[in-house]
């Protein structure tokens, strides 16, 4: 069964008046009227696109407005910064002012929350301050600053040191899964 759309192709007569084919390509009717058409047979739409002209009958300084239209795909243009775009900048981003200020909230794991204990930092810590706290904790508990005696009862202690930072390090720099 045949559409409504496909049923009317059908029964239309070419435009062409000394043509009795089915007109099934459309063709705007004027310059002024783009979006009505008229319809044409195969043979008839190749004459008629060979020979119109969106052009014709246009004056030098119509023909000028027309290619000065045609670099902005007939949109409205403005020379740069003679329109204010705050307004719309604002307007556009209105639905994000109210999530401007609220705080990201991180997911802690434990192992993560673990490792905050050991560098006695709290969860909010930036990558500085973990880098500054690594430091001067691995040059109090390194085996090499401690003597014999403290350095394997102490070594854990670095090693323990040393994960966190780790553990931490990559919570920071790698990006966050949802």
């Amino acid at each position: 069964m045949l559409h409504n759309k496909q049923e009317k192709k059908t029964e239309r007569i070419c435009s062409n008046p000394e043509c009795k084919e089915i007109g099934l390509f459309p063709a705007p009717k004027s310059r002024e009227n783009l979006r009505e058409y008229i319809y044409f047979c195969i043979n008839c739409i190749r004459d008629f696109n060979k020979s119109w002209n969106y052009f014709e009958g246009l004056s030098e300084n119509e023909l000028e407005v027309e290619i000065r239209k045609s670099v902005t795909w007939d949109r409205p243009s403005w020379k740069f910064g003679t329109k204010n775009l705050n307004y719309d900048f604002e307007k556009a981003f209105i639905a994000f002012e109210n999530k401007k200020n609220v705080k990201n909230e991180k997911y802690i794991d434990k192992e993560l929350e673990k490792a905050f204990k050991i560098l006695n930092l709290n969860s909010n810590s930036n990558l500085k301050e973990v880098k500054t706290k690594y430091k001067s904790l691995a040059k109090k508990w390194h085996p090499d600053v401690q003597n014999k005696n403290q350095s394997k009862k102490n070594k854990d202690k670095f090693i323990n040191i040393t994960n966190a930072y780790n553990v931490i390090l990559n919570s920071l720099t790698k990006p966050a899964r949802t």
